[in-house]
């Protein structure tokens, strides 16, 4: 217990008297929060809060009667932080919690004094309830602002975390791979130029667009200008991803099925971006001599895969891929689908996407 303001001895029937009117005093408290129209009346929750809180002062009060002097209990540290929380969740601004403060303190005073005899005994102890009372409630006050701001820092610490998930994600997806692409290419043109000068200058030029791409990507990306253009065909953007791949030993095969304008841009760009990933993983990771990417558009759904025979893994001891492989799950998850992969040692991997069109991707 904290204390002081020693004020005088205390009077049993003034506890009483307090204790006969403690719910005439709630009861005045939950109709002014209502006349005053409080968000905090509104929400069942906020308002079960408050009058928990509300008994727990008037027990301070009572306490502080029975010592004499000034009493807040304990137990005002945990509800105090529920109430900064729960409200800080809801958006309610810290001026309605100031006014609630006011109406419950106003709830107090003026009942007490409406029904006291006005004799000196009296006056001095309901000097000592309002000290009492506005201790309690200014203690409770801070507690629930420290709770308030400590739920507020949480979300902006949480919101940037998700913001460099995402930088991180932009950067690998649409950076990474036309880095990939340029490098793989430049390194096929030193294996080709003194045997096979005409496609050496292919894979050179090859390395220019990829470069090119990764430019206008890295201008998008800096510029918040993601999606840098909406995606208006998902096969053409996977057919343009395969002719700058090294195919030459790999048999690559794609199929679209139905109408593609059934999914949004959106969908079709995060679609073609996990493809695209699946893909290069297989080729890079996999080995594999062949690969087949299929995609079928319904009108309500979008569901596609990349299976290829290359080498596969041990789904138990999953090689991690770094940002690729979660940063394919956190794509799907934005437009509200969900990516599935299957592998097995030597028999190589299958990655499934499944995309509804009853949410955000429609």
């Amino acid at each position: 217990m904290a204390g002081d303001g020693e004020l005088g001895p205390a009077v049993p029937d003034f506890e009483a008297f307090l204790e006969a009117h403690r719910s005439e005093i709630l009861e005045a408290y939950a109709r002014n929060l209502a006349a005053l129209d409080s968000p905090i009346s509104r929400d069942p929750i906020a308002l079960r809060q408050a009058m928990a809180n509300a008994e727990q002062i008037l027990d301070d009060v009572a306490e502080t009667l029975r010592a004499g002097t000034i009493k807040v209990g304990d137990s005002h540290k945990m509800i105090a932080w529920e109430v900064g929380a729960t409200r800080a969740a809801s958006g309610v601004h810290p001026d309605e919690s100031l006014r609630a403060a006011s109406v419950w303190f106003q709830a107090v005073v003026t009942c007490l004094m409406e029904r006291m005899p006005g004799d000196a005994e009296s006056m001095r102890l309901l000097t000592l309830v309002v000290l009492g009372l506005e201790r309690s409630i200014t203690t409770r006050i801070r507690e629930a602002s420290a709770s308030y701001s400590s739920f507020l820092l949480d979300k902006v610490h949480e919101a940037q975390v998700e913001e460099r998930r995402r930088i991180a994600r932009e950067l690998h997806d649409r950076l990474g791979h036309g880095l990939s692409v340029a490098h793989r290419q430049l390194e096929l043109y030193d294996l080709h130029r003194a045997t096979k000068p005409a496609t050496a200058t292919a894979k050179v030029e090859t390395a220019h667009q990829a470069i090119l791409e990764t430019m206008q990507n890295l201008r998008a990306v800096t510029s918040e200008l993601h999606p840098q253009e909406p995606l208006n065909s998902l096969e053409k953007a996977l057919l343009y991803y395969l002719e700058t791949v090294d195919m030459d030993e790999v048999d690559i095969r794609l199929r679209v099925s139905g109408d593609e304008t059934w999914a949004s841009p959106t969908v079709r760009d995060e679609s073609f971006l996990i493809l695209r990933e699946a893909t290069r993983n297989a080729l890079n990771h996999g080995n594999p001599t062949k690969v087949l990417i299929r995609v079928a558009f319904a009108p309500h759904e979008l569901r596609a895969s990349v299976e290829d025979n290359g080498l596969g893994f041990d789904e138990g001891g999953r090689r991690s891929d770094g940002v690729g492989l979660m940063s394919m799950q956190e794509r799907a998850a934005i437009i509200g689908g969900t990516t599935t992969i299957t592998s097995r040692p030597g028999h190589g991997t299958h990655v499934e996407l499944y995309v509804p069109f009853s949410g955000l991707g429609t």
